[in-house]
């Protein structure tokens, strides 16, 4: 198959060497001719050329030439009868009407001026093919109008301009952040920059817990100024607080053993800390093991002290017994029955000693007081084991009664009090067994701590943040959005050619994936994307010029090659051969008719020319003629 030029072929006084031209058998296989083709007849063998007419044999010479004059011709025939000169001439005169301005007609006779046809017609045809043909006369006007206002038609005589309008309002140039209107034509209607997005400025301030002092401090979103958020602890009881460290404090008023709370009589099975002496660690130790090391003797002898009677006090196992009765003496102590209970007389008032108080006046004394019950489940009610029963509907209480909450739940099934483990509720109005009401208790909240995250607790919520509004309602925070990117100038829609990504939810990944010869990496809060040297197609644009370290130029022997290194750093670099490069020659000029023109050259490969050294990535660039360095460029394309 040959291949096809739309467009004339300029070889620019160059010679066309080893050409054949096309080859036919008759006249008729060649369709379509124009004026001016030509072709070489095998039959007859010889070329022939097509007038426009009809296939005229070119060349052949001239045997017999007889030349008559006509009615409006004359021979003029000059020189030799060997060589003679032939200058004919017309004559529009045909010796009846006198000479005027005349044409030719199509029956071969002259007709003045005045007699041509009154009407030419052309057809005129839109573009798209539609409509009806439109004939035009000789004396018609022609207009051409544009459909809409996307074009302007002018002309200057005969020169008719088709473009399109000045847009009003609009100004040329570049815009950042570019808002773009565009109507149904894509003519841009309206464009304008976009404000740059907006940081909040709003102060967030940190307030510390328990056992911290002056912590926290205030900061803004915007961390330019790179400000310093200072945390420092507080010194607590048996603690102290130094310049570079927290410590137990051993010493003073507020000491650690000072500082701990009273406990109750001593047991052999408590533990004290001490500090051994091997190695100087604090460690704990049983009471049991203390009196272990505590020096032993042997006893002589034994006293009998009051309300005590001792049998044989010289003895080394002497009988001690108590002085005790059942009845209420002065001089005895209180003795226990069988059953283990003990009596003492029963005391009118109370008092600060430490004299013994019967049973029933305790009760007497505490009525009123109160009493730790247990446990219970503040969603269904059911006290815990050791107790039995739904403190809701079978339990008889009294005033007094403490319960603790150990199963969160709504007290008696009311929402609007909400209990959870560590609440307490007290009884203030006695009650028979099922007719208990939340009326009929007091509800104390446990102490809470600062909450967390997975923990209730404690809070404080700012509603002053830019945006942000709160409401706390029955125990319960609600914070809302009220700029929801009216001022943050964020994309939510990725879009691309195969489908658009949407932002759903707060914590949506956008992926970046490379693919090809182009790699993605992150670094911080950087996305790179890179293309990989020497793999997929890639181009450059390189310029003739010797003056460049990787092209070289020679001229002799009437041609002139540049050289290029497509293995330079400069050019696809690596171990690029010519013989993977495309090449396209272009006119490098910047202006006029042949600006960016694609010229043809004679291009070689992997060979070194014009004077250079580049083994197999020389990719070679012949001129006829001497050619000056940057006239013409190159445009390269690597199939790696």
């Amino acid at each position: 198959m040959a291949i096809n030029f739309l467009n004339n072929v300029a070889l620019n006084k160059n010679e066309l060497r080893g050409a054949a031209i096309e080859n036919q058998p008759n006249d008729a296989s060649v369709p379509n001719p124009v004026s001016g083709q030509i072709y070489f007849n095998t039959t007859s063998t010889n070329l022939k050329i097509y007038t426009g007419a009809a296939w005229e044999e070119v060349g052949g010479g001239v045997e017999t030439l007889t030349i008559n004059p006509g009615t409006f011709v004359s021979p003029n025939s000059t020189g030799t009868a060997a060589n003679p000169i032939f200058a004919p001439d017309l004559s529009a005169v045909d010796g009846v009407v006198i000479a005027n301005d005349r044409f030719l007609t199509k029956n071969n006779k002259w007709a003045t001026v005045a007699s041509i046809p009154g009407t030419y017609t052309w057809k005129i045809l839109t573009n798209s093919g539609g409509g009806a043909l439109a004939t035009v006369a000789s004396a018609d006007t022609v207009t051409f109008t544009s459909g809409n206002s996307t074009l302007d038609i002018t002309n200057s005589g005969l020169s008719i301009s088709i473009g399109m309008p000045a847009q009003s309002g609009l100004t040329a140039g570049s815009y950042t952040r570019a808002s773009i209107t565009v109507d149904a034509y894509g003519r841009v209607t309206a464009a304008s920059s976009g404000a740059a997005p907006v940081i909040s400025d709003a102060t967030i301030t940190l307030t510390g817990g328990s056992g911290l002092a002056n912590a926290g401090g205030a900061f803004t979103l915007n961390q330019a100024a790179d400000e310093t958020i200072n945390f420092e602890v507080g010194a607590g009881a048996g603690i102290q607080v130094n310049a570079n460290d927290v410590a137990i404090d051993y010493a003073g008023a507020n000491n650690i053993i000072d500082a701990a709370a009273d406990g109750t009589t001593i047991a052999l099975d408590d533990k004290i800390i001490y500090e051994d002496d091997t190695d100087n660690i604090v460690k704990e130790i049983e009471v049991s093991d203390l009196l272990a090391l505590a020096p032993q003797g042997d006893v002589t002898g034994i006293d009998a002290g009051t309300y005590i009677s001792i049998d044989d006090p010289n003895t080394a196992t002497p009988t001690v017994n108590a002085l005790g009765t059942e009845a209420a003496t002065a001089s005895r102590l209180v003795a226990r029955d069988s059953s283990g209970f003990g009596y003492v007389a029963t005391p009118s008032t109370g008092d600060s000693t430490t004299k013994i108080a019967t049973t029933a006046f305790v009760q007497a004394a505490v009525t009123g007081l109160l009493e730790f019950k247990g446990g219970f489940n503040a969603n269904t009610g059911d006290l815990d084991s050791p107790l039995s029963g739904d403190l809701y509907v079978d339990v008889a209480i009294l005033v007094g009664d403490y319960y603790v909450v150990t199963t969160a739940g709504d007290f008696f099934g009311n929402a609007a009090t909400p209990l959870t483990p560590g609440d307490s509720v007290i009884c203030q109005t006695a009650k028979t067994a099922g007719n208990a009401t939340e009326a009929d208790f007091i509800v104390v909240q446990s102490d809470t701590d600062l909450a967390t995250n997975s923990t209730p607790g404690l809070m404080f919520i700012n509603p002053t943040g830019s945006g942000i509004t709160s409401n706390i309602a029955t125990g319960q925070a609600t914070l809302t959005n009220t700029d929801k990117g009216s001022s943050q100038n964020i994309f939510k829609n990725v879009a691309s050619d195969s489908g658009t990504a949407v932002a759903d939810n707060n914590n949506d990944t956008l992926t970046v994936v490379g693919a090809g010869s182009i790699t993605t990496a992150v670094t911080g809060d950087t996305l790179t994307i890179t293309g990989v040297d020497n793999q997929g197609a890639i181009g450059k644009s390189v310029l003739l010029n010797s003056a460049l370290t990787y092209v070289s130029a020679d001229t002799s022997g009437g041609i002139t090659t540049f050289a290029i290194n497509v293995a330079s750093g400069s050019v696809f670099g690596g171990t690029v051969d010519a013989i993977d490069v495309k090449c396209e020659v272009i006119d490098a000029s910047t202006s006029g008719a042949t600006a960016g023109q694609t010229v043809y050259a004679d291009i070689t490969r992997g060979i070194n020319a014009g004077g250079a050294t580049y083994g197999t990535a020389s990719l070679n660039i012949a001129f006829t003629g001497t050619v000056s360095s940057s006239v013409y460029r190159v445009l390269l394309t690597y199939l790696g």
